[in-house]
């Protein structure tokens, strides 16, 4: 495991794994500098943590996201064909565009509410992008396509929302591998302390890295093994319904140790049980 593969929160920037002149990277400076889309994001924040009391869902959040959206693009890029390329209608630039315009954009629709915020994100996002796509493209019926893939990758970014494309699979796993303490420090600094907010409290790490056996390493470092709730109730949970699940391993280190998975789960399968219909909005998303 490569620890300077570490996202710093505040610092990270999605625009160190993007290519000069790319289509994706002028994709990402129209998001980044758009006055209404930085203004959503600070609305959903604003309902996420200050009036509901669930983690980050901003724009550090929005960057996070798409940063390891990109990383794990980057890895599963030798071992999968994105769909875009598959079906005919664009090239690996076009899909990392897809990819970062659907994870950049994932959570916006929490200004209107949290429930079914992934129909309201779909329906805010397509003005955002259907110019700046006709634009790109110059081709209104390819922009259209391109913002097809889109809508579905900010669709099922939802937990169960089966992801039936590789680019909306690896928008999921990016959103789901936001897990460290840092998104959900305030809340839990203002009194939010239970299960959730501890076990996420409890992560340091979230390392992304080519697998031995399997294309992609998930490795969650942690100072206790609180976390592995976290890593159970949340990455999981995404990972079950982006149609990689089997292609993906979970590594835990606890203070730099291994934990075997199988062997912790146990420890937390009552405490899952009682919690599975009271399920934290803030760690489903």
């Amino acid at each position: 495991m490569n620890k300077s593969e570490s996202v710093d929160r505040q610092t990270i920037k999605a625009r160190e794994l993007l290519q000069d002149e790319s289509l994706a990277l002028e994709m990402y400076q129209y998001l980044t500098g758009s006055p209404k889309v930085q203004s959503y994001l600070r609305s959903a924040n604003r309902m996420a943590v200050s009036r509901l009391g669930y983690t980050d869902h901003g724009p550090v959040h929005a960057e996070v996201a798409t940063w390891n959206a990109l990383k794990v693009f980057d890895i599963l890029e030798g071992t999968f064909k994105p769909n875009v390329v598959a079906e005919g209608i664009g090239d690996i630039d076009d899909a990392r565009l897809i990819v970062l315009a659907s994870t950049y954009l994932h959570d916006i629709g929490m200004v209107v509410h949290r429930n079914e915020h992934n129909q309201a994100a779909v329906q805010l996002a397509s003005p955002i992008l259907e110019s700046k796509l006709n634009d790109l493209y110059g081709d209104p019926g390819k922009a259209t396509d391109i913002l097809s893939f889109i809508f579905h990758g900010i669709y099922a970014h939802d937990d169960d929302t089966q992801c039936l494309t590789l680019e909306a699979g690896i928008t999921k796993i990016g959103d789901g591998c936001d897990l460290t303490k840092g998104r959900t420090i305030v809340p839990y600094q203002q009194g939010k302390v239970d299960i959730h907010s501890v076990s996420a409290m409890a992560i340091n790490g979230v390392f992304l890295s080519h697998g031995d056996t399997k294309p992609l390493q998930i490795t969650v470092a942690m100072d206790n093994p609180a976390g592995v709730f976290q890593v159970q109730a949340v990455l999981e949970k995404k990972l079950s319904t982006s149609g990689l699940k089997d292609y993906i391993d979970i590594d835990i280190e606890v203070n730099g140790d291994r934990l075997v998975l199988s062997h912790v789960k146990r420890l937390f399968r009552v405490e899952m049980e009682r919690h599975e219909e009271s399920l934290s909005i803030a760690e489903k998303e």
